[in-house]
């Protein structure tokens, strides 16, 4: 992972809260990495979620981006710095907002001409330590089921994409 200014160094370690899943995509790596680092698209396959790159070109290390999840204004901000950038293998990230904070990544591994393994994993610093630690057993779980909901509305959405480049014109 590569320093960058600006980070609190505690946040670039990884937290107790790990939260992880992983999807098979039927397309090739390439396309997998391509559509995973489309900021604003993931608001097409993360529910409830607008994103936004706020500083960089959304490209590389020292993208910052923006991430509102939530309903209306009612919600949360999810600031991420990328601070990690291996097309099209992996791209780590540090969450430094108010409630998420923490180390994150893709990594994307070729399972053949036309299938690629995407793996998104955070370890997150918990908010308020003290409640945070004794529903995490509960919370943990709930927040490992919306990312791998999210990575299966992600394979669709790669699907999708595909199919769309694919037809003729």
């Amino acid at each position: 992972m590569t320093d960058v200014a600006g980070i609190p160094a505690e946040l670039a370690v990884a937290g107790p809260g790990r939260v992880e899943a992983e999807v098979t995509v039927d397309a090739d790596v390439d396309t997998v990495f391509a559509a995973a680092t489309d900021w604003p698209a993931q608001a097409r396959w993360i529910p409830f979620t607008r994103v936004e790159v706020v500083a960089g070109d959304g490209r590389g290390v020292g993208t910052v981006v923006h991430a509102f999840t939530g309903i209306g204004r009612v919600g949360f901000l999810d600031v991420f710095h990328v601070v990690g950038w291996e097309p099209p293998h992996r791209v780590d990230v540090v969450h430094v907002g108010r409630l998420v904070r923490g180390p994150g990544a893709f990594r994307l591994t070729e399972r053949g001409p036309e299938r690629t393994v995407m793996a998104w994993s955070e370890d997150l610093h918990l908010p308020f330590p003290a409640i945070a630690n004794r529903i995490w057993p509960v919370a943990g779980p709930l927040a490992g089921a919306a990312l791998a909901v999210g990575l299966r509305r992600f394979r669709r959405y790669v699907n999708a994409r595909a199919a769309a480049a694919a037809a003729p014109r």
